[in-house]
C-alpha cells in the first residue's frame, strides 16, 4: 500500500527515549520564544531538542536540525516547561515542598514520579471513566496494581499546577528532583523560571482569531505519558493564574481531533476514536478535556496489571503486543505484528558536549543520576540510539507529527488580547505540561465559521 511505504520512509530511523514530554505547535507559544537563538536554530538544541530528535533527522538532527513541517520553523526548549510531583486533591505539587529532596514513588518502581504514590494527605478519588484511560487499562480499579490512580489524568484539572504557563526544566535551578528535570539556560529563561513571567509575544506575530469561530490547535509529544489535554484563554490584562485559565475553557468540537504527520502530506481523522471526557468528572465542571490518541509502549510492566504482557528488559530487545497501551489509531502501525521501527545502530553517535541523561519516566536515583531503568550512566548521550520504548508509525514518543483539533472561540467573548493556555495532564507520572500563546481576538457579526 502507497501510503505504508510513504510512512515507513518518513518514520524509518525513528527511535524513542522514554519521560512525558510535549508543546504547544499551533498557535506558537510564548515558550518557543527561545527558537531565534543560533543554538536553537532549525530545530537544533545544544540539550534536549523538542522535534529534532528519536531518530527525526538522522543521527544528527539534535544538533544540526531537521526539516520540522508543521512543527517549525523552531520549537526552542518548548517541550520543557512543566509542574512536576503533582497528585490530585493536593494544594500543591512537591516541587513547591519538597525542597531539595527527590520526588520518589512506591516500590516496585519507586524511581517512577507518583508511582502509587499521593503527594499530599488528601483523600479525594480519582474520576475519570474507565474508557477514557490511557494506561494500565486492564487494572481494577482502586487495587494494589491500579498504580498511576492518584497521577493528574486519573480526575482531570484537580490536580495542581506550580504554573499554569509551566516552570522551565521542572523545577526551582536548586533542586535535583528527577524526571529529566533539565533546562538550557539562556538570555530569554533560565531554569525553575514560571512561564507566566516570559514576555508576550510581539504583536506582529501573534495569532489572530474570531469570536464565534471554530480554530485550529495543536499539540505534539517528545515523550508520551498518556492521559489528557484542554486548552483554555485568560485575558491578557489578567494575571496569568490557573484560576483565571479555569474560568475560560475552551469546547473540543469532536469530529475534528486528526494527527497530521509534519510533512503536511499524511493526515488520519480520528473520527469515532476520539475521546472527549465533561461534566462532573473533571474540573471546571463541565468543561471539556480530549484523550492523548497517542498510545504508549513500554518498556516493561513491572508494578502494572499482567506484567507478563511486557516482561522487558526493554522493548527494542522483546517486543510484545502487551507493551503497547491501547490500538494505535492509525491501521498503518504494525507494532503488534513487526515490533518497533527500524533502527540501526551503526548509525549512533555519541556526543561528547553532555553528560548522559536518560529519559526515563522520572527514574533517578538520589545522587541525581537516572537512566530509564533507574541505573547509573556516565557516559555522553547517544544520538540517534536505538534504545528506550521505541515507536511506531503512530505510537509512544511521536516526534514527526502533531495532536489538530478545533476548538470554539465563544461568540459573546470581548474583543482584545488573550493568552491561552495548553494542559496536558499525564497518567503515568505526577506531571503537567503546560504552554501558553498570545493571541488577539476580534468581533465579527458574520456567521460561524472554522479557520
Amino acid at each position: 500500500m502507497a501510503l505504508t511505504l510513504l510512512c515507513q520512509t518518513l518514520a524509518l530511523c525513528l527511535v524513542a527515549l522514554v519521560a512525558g514530554h510535549g508543546a504547544l505547535y499551533i498557535p506558537s507559544p510564548r515558550n518557543a520564544m527561545d527558537r531565534i537563538l543560533p543554538d536553537f536554530a532549525g530545530g537544533k538544541s545544544p540539550l534536549e531538542a523538542c522535534t529534532c530528535n528519536n531518530g527525526n533527522g538522522g543521527p544528527e538532527g539534535p544538533t544540526l536540525g531537521c526539516d520540522m513541517g508543521l512543527r517549525g520553523p523552531g520549537d526552542g526548549q518548548s517541550c520543557l516547561w512543566w509542574s512536576q510531583g503533582c497528585s490530585i486533591g493536593c494544594d500543591n505539587c512537591a516541587t513547591q515542598t519538597y525542597g531539595d529532596r527527590p520526588i520518589t514513588g512506591k516500590p516496585p518502581n519507586a524511581g517512577k514520579i507518583g508511582f502509587r504514590t499521593r503527594y499530599c494527605n488528601s483523600t479525594m478519588e480519582p474520576t475519570l471513566p474507565r474508557h477514557a484511560w490511557t494506561l494500565n487499562m486492564d487494572a481494577k480499579d482502586g487495587a494494589e496494581d491500579d498504580s498511576y490512580r492518584y497521577n493528574p489524568w486519573r480526575a482531570p484539572g484537580f490536580a495542581p499546577v506550580v504554573d499554569p504557563c509551566g516552570q522551565a526544566g521542572g523545577e526551582f535551578a536548586y533542586q535535583k528532583l528527577g524526571g529529566d528535570s533539565v533546562f538550557y539556560n539562556t538570555s530569554m529563561a533560565g531554569k525553575g523560571m514560571m512561564g507566566s513571567k516570559l514576555p508576550p509575544t510581539p504583536v506582529a506575530d501573534r495569532t489572530r482569531w474570531v469570536a464565534g469561530t471554530w480554530v485550529e490547535v495543536a499539540w505534539g509529544p517528545r515523550y508520551n505519558h498518556g492521559g489528557g489535554y484542554q486548552y483554555r484563554l485568560c485575558p491578557a490584562t489578567e494575571p496569568l493564574t490557573e484560576e483565571c485559565f479555569q474560568r475560560h475553557p475552551l469546547d473540543f468540537d469532536r469530529g475534528k481531533q486528526v494527527l497530521k504527520w509534519n510533512n503536511r502530506t499524511l493526515q488520519y481523522p480520528m473520527g469515532s476514536k476520539a475521546v472527549f471526557v465533561d461534566g462532573d468528572f473533571v474540573k471546571p465542571k463541565g468543561s471539556m478535556w480530549a484523550r492523548n490518541p497517542i498510545p504508549r509502549i513500554w518498556d516493561d510492566k513491572l508494578g502494572l496489571h499482567n506484567p507478563e504482557a511486557c516482561p522487558g528488559p526493554s522493548t527494542r530487545e522483546n517486543p510484545k503486543p502487551g507493551c503497547l497501551a491501547f490500538p494505535a489509531p492509525c491501521p498503518w502501525d504494525t507494532y503488534n505484528v513487526t515490533g518497533l521501527l527500524p533502527c540501526d545502530p551503526s548509525t549512533e553517535v555519541t556526543s561528547p558536549k553532555h553528560t548522559r541523561r536518560s529519559h526515563g519516566h522520572g527514574h533517578h536515583d538520589h545522587n541525581g543520576h537516572h537512566d530509564h531503568h533507574g541505573h547509573h550512566n556516565h557516559h555522553g548521550p547517544i544520538v540517534g540510539r536505538c534504545d528506550g520504548n521505541g515507536m511506531g508509525e503512530c505510537s509512544s514518543d511521536w516526534v514527526v507529527g502533531v495532536i489538530s483539533d478545533h476548538v470554539f472561540i465563544p461568540k459573546d467573548l470581548p474583543a482584545g488580547e488573550y493568552v491561552l493556555g495548553w494542559r496536558w495532564d499525564c497518567e503515568e507520572t505526577a506531571q503537567i505540561w503546560q504552554n501558553c500563546a498570545d493571541v488577539i481576538i476580534t468581533v465579527d457579526s458574520g456567521s460561524m465559521t472554522y479557520v
